[in-house]
């Protein structure tokens, strides 16, 4: 056998042999953290890519003012454990009957709200296609409220 393989095949030889691996492999760790913390919320970039969306911060700011209406989305277990101060609370099931048409004297935004923003972009195509304006997506959803420590009311 040679001296190089000898040398290998103790951790003090591969150290000698190849000084920036464990450089190379607490990156590699790093890279494979970050991904998976990412993960969740590049859904969310892609589903709110080019559609109308607000973050909380925005959405706690318009709920200051009269021009807002938040709809949650949830069933009514998850509205019962908390949900956002004065929203509608309209499972995603009831949306077509709830929201048949557009009021035209109705000035206000609509807000869609749900756990993670998967269901109010398939409400918002939904609204849309019926021809309401002015109809956002909370980014990430509740999880996203939850995350910012924004308030609930139960």
């Amino acid at each position: 056998m040679s001296a190089i393989a000898q040398a290998l095949t103790t951790l003090r030889g591969w150290m000698e042999t190849y000084p920036f691996l464990p450089g190379l492999v607490f990156a590699a760790l790093c890279l494979l953290l970050m991904f998976a913390v990412a993960l969740p919320r590049l859904r969310s970039w892609r589903r709110g890519k080019g559609r109308p969306v607000l973050d909380p911060l925005q959405v706690e700011e318009l709920l200051q003012g009269p021009g807002v209406l938040l709809v949650d989305l949830r069933e009514d277990e998850a509205f019962r454990q908390g949900h956002i101060r004065g929203c509608l609370h309209v499972p995603f099931a009831e949306l077509t009957r709830r929201f048949a048409a557009p009021d035209p004297k109705a000035k206000r935004a609509l807000v869609l709200v749900d756990e993670t923003d998967a269901l109010s972009h398939r409400a918002l195509r939904q609204l849309l296609a019926r021809g309401f304006d002015w109809v956002y997506v909370l980014k990430g959803g509740m999880r996203a409220w939850r995350g910012e420590s924004r308030p609930l009311v139960k």
